[in-house]
């Protein structure tokens, strides 16, 4: 365990939240109030905790693109001055806060949670330990590090929280940073993606912006896609569609606005180009003044004119027959 960690702090989520995944949080509140955000690099809020010693309460909520969602308000039962421990559970629809061993509240994902990049703590108080244990549910994704063998928590998670710790040889995963956007309706569960990674990723793209992709095309592959998405949701507006079909040596590109495809712009595949069923790819598509410029394994294949502004991407989206094996962006 880490004492004295600065304030602010923010730790890595990696992997992404899923179902089964505790964040545990140890200090000691100094002052007024403090907080604690699952949030992405944009500093869009997933989850946001912020107990107030100055009104007695406790405040749940959630923001996008700077706008706060409703406030869901408890009772305060930590003190300042003395020392608290807080888990937060995430589940497939909500997250549930205990403090002290004892359950405070459940709070309904307004955002699907594996849009969470980053723990971020800050506020007035001493910050002894921030510790990420994956989960390993209906996400499909195995857990850090082997697995942590936590016990589940009781169905009706009420009373004491009843999580078992953590074996004493594993490790947490430390980290810090998040970000996606959101409605402030529940979310649907997520259901992940091939590869682990999930099917849609936020982000953010302005000019000068570049998306890295690596995965792999199974053999026997006849098509996949990429997608900046205006929103976090399949059905939501696209941006830039980028669709190599194998059936066809066709590169398809494309954008969807209030629901509508555009005209579709095809071309062949190149005569060098990298792209073949069995193989591994690396993909990069950036965002010039006028154009997505896509370049695979470092080749030029394709580019594609802005119908719709890039700075309203909020996501990446890769459906298809393609294994994804990481995502970031620059």
């Amino acid at each position: 365990m880490s004492f004295g960690l600065p304030v602010p702090y923010t730790t890595q989520i990696s992997p992404s939240l899923s179902n089964g995944t505790q964040i545990h949080i140890s200090g000691t509140p100094t002052g007024s109030r403090f907080e604690v955000n699952l949030k992405n690099y944009q500093d869009d809020i997933v989850l946001h905790v912020n107990p107030r010693f100055d009104a007695n309460t406790l405040v749940i909520n959630s923001a996008q693109r700077g706008s706060w969602g409703q406030e869901e308000r408890q009772p305060l039962t930590m003190y300042r001055g003395t020392r608290f421990t807080m888990v937060i559970l995430a589940t497939d629809r909500s997250f549930k806060i205990a403090i002290n061993n004892s359950h405070v509240c459940e709070f309904y994902q307004r955002a699907p949670m594996h849009l969470a990049q980053q723990v971020e703590v800050k506020g007035e108080l001493t910050l002894e330990s921030v510790q990420v244990y994956s989960g390993s549910g209906s996400m499909g994704f195995p857990g850090a590090m082997g697995g942590m063998g936590f016990c589940p928590p009781p169905p009706s998670f009420g009373g004491d929280m009843g999580f078992c710790p953590p074996p004493p040889t594993s490790q947490p995963a430390f980290g810090g940073d998040f970000g996606p956007g959101f409605g402030f309706p529940s979310a649907p569960p997520f259901s992940g993606g091939s590869g682990g990674v999930p099917p849609i990723q936020s982000c953010r793209i302005v000019t000068g912006s570049r998306i890295f992709v690596r995965g792999f095309i199974p053999p026997g592959a006849n098509r996949f896609e990429l997608n900046l998405l205006q929103g976090y949701n399949d059905g939501d507006d696209i941006a830039f569609h980028f669709n190599p079909r194998f059936d066809s040596r066709t590169i398809v590109k494309n954008h969807r606005r209030n629901g509508q495809w555009g005209s579709e712009e095809n071309q062949p595949f190149p005569p060098y180009m990298p792209l073949m069923p069995g193989s591994q790819i690396d993909l990069q598509i950036s965002c010039q003044p006028d154009r997505y410029t896509i370049l695979m394994n470092g080749q030029l294949i394709a580019e594609y004119y802005h119908k719709i502004t890039p700075g309203s991407v909020m996501a990446l989206q890769y459906k298809g027959d393609i294994v994804i094996q990481s995502i970031g962006q620059m």
